[in-house]
């Protein structure tokens, strides 16, 4: 669907870059990996900004856009020679990030490697293991990589984790959380080739298509999320709708896909936003994240004539127990009212789902399944639950040995991970894939999906997705020349000094490593 990129050549402007920020790559092809977005890396686009704004020379490689090989981006790191290298770290990106920090280390000995990011952050010890990483970043990361790039010392900078010189893991009280977003600028969108991005088949109108970020951090109490009990931000609605301006008429994006966790958290903030985009006859269409009981008639029909076409609810679940035992226990007549009121003002539901819980039974498999297709919703989205380290999901299948195992690059969400008392890996992933069938192939489904066929975009998406799901199926095929990322060697963690996973609100906000 996109073809491999060849590296771009990039060229120091100083006898070395200042900082090289990387963004690792999901090592998977094959249908699911097809069928999945691949946006601009806001996290490190945001501190390459802010570090651009106190006049250092920043690169960014987004090695997962770039489908780069291990070759390549050595060639990358040997050109630039830099002085500091920032990785960000996902839980799939684990292996291939320990990859990223070894080439930096070969090619740029005297460099400074530091990794953030929510496995990271949740996992310092792991991460320091590796004697290629110096140092992990906890929190937000503008203020704390500047504060590392500048000199200051590492006992100083609040939310470092780091190496002692007695090889000791050293953890620094967390940084207070920064509430005032508009201080930073705007992400560097500037440092990728927005050519290489595009949105998740289905959730686009137009295109190009970018994501933007609104706030920062989640109330919500979600089990199986890192954002759960996250302090919750914003840019200003002022900010916002420059920055929505700029990226639409001097870069010609088309629509924006908002991902922050609840875009409708600040519901205030979302009014303001959506008047002024209606006021000020912004042309372009955005998408963007909802609760069931963040919603109302009012809101939808602001965002609608604000230029909204979709929005993915988080539903989880047909079962109204695991739904409570998830965190998440909204009442299920409240998602039936925000799929009506969304399909009254013309706006298109993705309803997301979560399989798989410890559990989960063939009955209430089939409870999520029907109430998916009573619910009328227009695109049904399940994924495999997976515990991430920094979840409470993650803290509780740790301490009752529910992990089948911790390959962290598998934890694509397509693949069971966690046992279940009722079911079998083997039936949950057969459900998982005859689910699809089950919804789409009904003919109010098929008609649903030609109908909202609005260009040749749509067509080609919709036969590639059609083929993947049906004929090749969504099993994760280990890519090519990609592999090659795989192929280092991680440090195990030491069974001689055990620790209590920690969740990641705390990690960010409450001095937690005194165990």
């Amino acid at each position: 669907m996109h073809a491999r990129a060849k590296p771009p050549p990039r060229v120091p402007r100083k006898a070395r870059a200042d900082v090289l920020l990387v963004y690792p790559i999901w090592v998977s092809e094959g249908s699911r990996g097809r069928l999945q977005r691949m946006l601009p890396p806001l996290g490190i686009l945001s501190i390459a900004s802010w570090l651009e704004q106190h006049g250092l020379e920043v690169h960014v490689v987004d090695l997962h856009a770039e489908q780069l090989r291990p070759e390549d981006f050595r060639a990358i790191v040997r050109a630039l020679n830099p002085r500091f290298v920032g990785v960000t770290v996902l839980s799939s990106h684990v292996v291939p990030a320990h990859h990223v920090a070894k080439i930096c280390k070969e090619e740029a000995p005297d460099a400074k490697v530091f990794c953030g990011g929510v496995h990271a952050e949740a996992c310092p010890e792991d991460m320091l293991r590796d004697p290629h990483f110096d140092a992990v970043g906890r929190g937000d990361g503008e203020d704390l990589m500047l504060e590392l790039v500048q000199g200051r010392p590492w006992e100083a900078i609040a939310g470092l984790s780091w190496r002692g010189p007695d090889g000791t893991v050293r953890h620094n009280l967390p940084r207070t959380v920064e509430m005032d977003l508009d201080r930073y600028p705007f992400p560097a969108y500037h440092l990728v080739d927005l050519d290489l991005y595009f949105p998740p088949v289905g959730t686009y109108r137009d295109l190009p298509a970018v994501n933007l970020l609104m706030t920062r951090g989640c109330p919500g109490k979600c089990t199986f999320c890192n954002s759960a009990k996250t302090t919750l931000r914003g840019r200003s609605v002022e900010k916002m709708i420059e920055l929505v301006k700029l990226l639409r008429y001097e870069h010609g994006i088309r629509q924006f896909s908002f991902y922050d966790d609840t875009f409708t958290a600040a519901p205030r903030a979302v009014r303001e936003f959506c008047r002024r985009m209606i006021d000020d006859r912004v042309d372009a269409s955005f998408v963007c994240y909802i609760r069931g009981d963040m919603f109302s008639d009012e809101l939808a029909d602001l965002l609608a004539r604000a230029g909204c076409h979709q929005v993915l609810l988080g539903i989880e679940s047909g079962s109204a127990t695991l739904m409570a035992r998830i965190g998440k226990p909204i009442d299920k007549e409240r998602y039936r009212a925000a799929v009506r009121i969304a399909h009254a003002h013309g706006i298109e539901v993705r309803a997301g789902f979560i399989i798989g819980h410890h559990e989960e039974t063939r009955a209430t498999l089939q409870e999520t399944l029907d109430f998916a297709i009573d619910l009328d919703v227009d695109f049904f989205q399940p994924s495999i639950m997976t515990p991430y380290p920094g979840t409470q999901l993650y803290v509780q299948a740790k301490a009752e040995g529910l992990l089948l195992h911790e390959r962290f690059e598998r934890y694509g969400q397509g693949e069971v991970v966690l046992k279940m008392k009722h079911l079998r890996p083997d039936e949950l992933e057969a459900f998982y894939r005859s689910s699809f069938a089950r919804f789409y192939l009904r003919p109010r489904a098929v008609w649903q999906q030609v109908r909202r066929l609005r260009s040749w975009n749509h067509a080609r998406d919709l036969l590639k997705t059609a083929y993947a799901v049906f004929v090749e199926g969504l099993a994760e095929a280990r890519g090519g020349d990609l592999r090659g990322w795989l192929d280092v060697e991680v440090p195990a963690a030491s069974e001689a000094s055990p620790r209590r996973p920690r969740l990641t609100f705390e990690v960010r906000q409450e001095p937690v490593f005194d165990d």
